[in-house]
């Protein structure tokens, strides 16, 4: 094990927050006599000069006032071959640490002791964030072993073990959206595993991807739970992106510059390739186009607030809930947001304003559709 001093310098906590990638690590931190644990991925450096940390931890989860009590807390980056630990820290139980090697750190935090990684953080600054706390801690401790990180980009190798994972996760998706597991349905990583026929590290990359899509949420007593979706849920979604995109064509339209026009031209067409005779080329890479054409479009008012709103509606979770069901969908959704572009490039408020809400229209009509087939719900 490579120990760092406890002066942490900024070319090691490059080295050691190296370790996380885009991978998987477990939170671990004590309060009086009781040890609390999770699994967490959003987590990542904040800071080289001083060594920072951030970590996003749901409220719903007791390690969430444990930190706060605590004031303190352990990042431990899994290597590659600890899904089941990742797991097991992922569920609920009342001993978390059954049968996981743990020493005490230099905080007096239980670490997991075959952990590739660890990172000691005191709290130095608690944001509140809606169902979440984000904690930043100052890194105190670092230390890195030899090995590769529980990741979905594993090296020489990473490609392939990324597009092998990539594609676990859309057939898990597929399994959800075609109604495989119903609403409210727990699905058990190991039942999840073996209806895929894949190890139970990329069955929880699956789960974890579905959790971020927004298809499932990690119930703290019941695990992965499949999400509801209904009209109501559509209805709000796309309520909610007419009212901020027709601000923004209220203070945009007439002002944006030619170079930002472009750009809304160029994200357009993008898009338009992507969905052609009523029926998806790829759902995925019109979703992502989509979602960027109207990031851009919010982007023109130059108001970040407004952006950050539009950020937080769950757009693409709604989409794929919906739209992502079936690769057939309506030529008429490129035609309005062409309608849309050209009222930007040509400073006419009311014809945006009027294409916009034709869009919102157009999709909450869609989604009716889709619902009518799956009962009214997904």
């Amino acid at each position: 094990m490579e120990q760092v001093s406890e002066a942490v310098d900024a070319l090691l906590f490059r080295h050691v927050v190296g370790h996380l990638a885009s991978g998987v690590t477990v939170l671990t931190t004590a309060h009086g006599h009781q040890r609390f644990g999770m699994t967490a991925s959003s987590v990542t450096s904040l800071s080289v000069n001083p060594p920072t940390m951030l970590a996003c931890v749901n409220n719903a989860v007791p390690t969430a006032a444990a930190v706060a009590r605590a004031g303190k807390y352990v990042v431990n980056v899994l290597g590659e071959d600890q899904g089941r630990l990742a797991h097991q820290f992922a569920m609920p139980d009342d001993d978390k640490f059954r049968d996981v090697r743990v020493h005490t750190g230099k905080l007096g935090l239980p670490v997991l002791s075959d952990a590739l990684a660890h990172l000691e953080c005191e709290v130095t600054e608690q944001v509140d964030g809606g169902t979440h706390s984000v904690f930043i801690g100052r890194v105190r401790s670092a230390v890195a072993g030899q090995g590769q990180p529980l990741t979905y980009f594993r090296g020489d190798f990473g490609r392939f073990e990324f597009a092998r994972d990539d594609r676990v996760y859309k057939k898990a998706r597929h399994q959800v959206l075609s109604r495989v597991y119903l609403a409210n349905e727990v699905i058990l990583l190991e039942d999840l595993a073996g209806e895929l026929g894949v190890d139970q590290s990329s069955a929880f990359y699956a789960l974890t991807r579905l959790a971020a899509d927004g298809l499932v949420r990690r119930d703290p007593d019941r695990g992965y739970v499949v999400a509801q979706f209904d009209v109501a849920t559509s209805d709000a979604t796309f309520d909610a992106r007419l009212a901020i995109e027709l601000g923004v064509i209220e203070l945009s339209v007439g002002q944006a510059s030619p170079a930002e026009l472009a750009e809304l031209r160029a994200r357009f067409e993008r898009m338009a390739v992507l969905l052609v005779g009523d029926r998806f080329v790829d759902f995925d890479d019109y979703l992502d186009a989509n979602y960027a054409f109207h990031e851009w479009l919010v982007g023109l008012a130059h108001n970040p607030l407004l952006t950050a709103t539009f950020g937080g509606l769950s757009i693409k979770s709604v989409m794929t809930r919906s739209f992502g069901s079936t690769p057939m969908t309506s030529q008429k959704f490129i035609d309005v947001q062409r309608e849309l572009t050209e009222a930007f490039e040509r400073a006419d408020r009311r014809a945006a304003s009027e294409s916009a809400r034709a869009y919102c229209t157009l999709a909450k009509q869609r989604v009716r559709e889709i619902l009518a087939h799956t009962g009214g719900r997904l």
